[in-house]
Order: C-alpha cells, then structure tokens, then sequence
C-alpha cells in the first residue's frame, strides 16, 4: 500500500464506530422523563424526534439533556412505543461532540 492509499483509509475509518459505521449525524439528547413512557430520545437539528429502540453497541457514557452527540440509525418498522414521539430507532453508531 503506497503512503497516499494508506492516508485515505485512515480519513475514511476515523470517526466511525468499531464496526466501521459513520456517526455522521448530530443529534441531541434530550431527557422526556415526564412524559407518559418516556426516556432520553435523539432530536435531530431539523427538529425531528427519535426514540432509542435498541443499540448495537451501548455508548461508554452516561446520558445527559442537552448533550450533543454524532449517531449512526437504522429505523426499527417491528416495534412500537409507549412514548409516541417520534420515529424507534436502532442506534448503529453513537459518541459525544
């Protein structure tokens, strides 16, 4: 592998998670606590509402309201939710900005 391939694998695996998924989209996590069957949940920066289904991988850290985060998601169409707020997702990839 010459110096320049070897440059551009580095650029393309930085920043993914250990199985190579990007967390390329900012989220925030906010605490819904007080709604009716509720937790923390993703809200994206076009205001759109994710609800955490599931995690391929649980993140090394402890949620706070209001902190942002990179994800990686896959929608999850075989479950539904209590919460009702927004899309159940599972979350492929997850670390802090």
């Amino acid at each position: 592998m010459n110096k320049g391939t070897s440059g551009f694998l580095f650029l393309l695996l930085w920043g993914c998670g250990e199985d190579g998924t990007l967390c390329d989209t900012t989220a925030t996590l906010e605490d819904y606590t007080g709604f009716d069957g509720c937790g923390f949940v993703l809200v994206l920066e076009d205001g759109q509402v994710l609800e955490m289904g599931g995690f391929d991988e649980e993140p090394d850290f402890t949620f706070k309201g209001g902190m942002k985060v990179g994800i990686s998601y896959t929608e999850m169409t075989e479950m539904v939710s209590i919460c009702m707020v927004g899309l159940i997702v599972r979350v492929t990839c997850m670390e802090k900005r």
